[in-house]
């Protein structure tokens, strides 16, 4: 279980990596790519924090169940 986090947590920030380097190479102006990518960050960053919220409550559902 301790190695699945590091696994999605790892492809999460492969992914926004990626994609920011993506939205630089491409042809707009400055304040707009800096923008999409200032947007794009926060919306990838808040379903990584959804996604570390449901594995924690899957880990404290566990660890409940183990002490019962």
């Amino acid at each position: 279980m301790k190695n699945t986090g590091i696994i999605i947590t790892s492809l999460l920030g492969g992914l926004i990596v990626g994609s920011a380097l993506t939205m630089l190479f491409t042809p707009q102006s400055g304040t707009e790519t800096r923008k999409q990518i200032k947007d794009f960050i926060n919306d990838e960053l808040d379903k990584m924090k959804n996604q570390v919220d449901k594995v924690h409550e899957q880990l404290e559902e566990a660890r409940c169940k183990c002490e019962h």
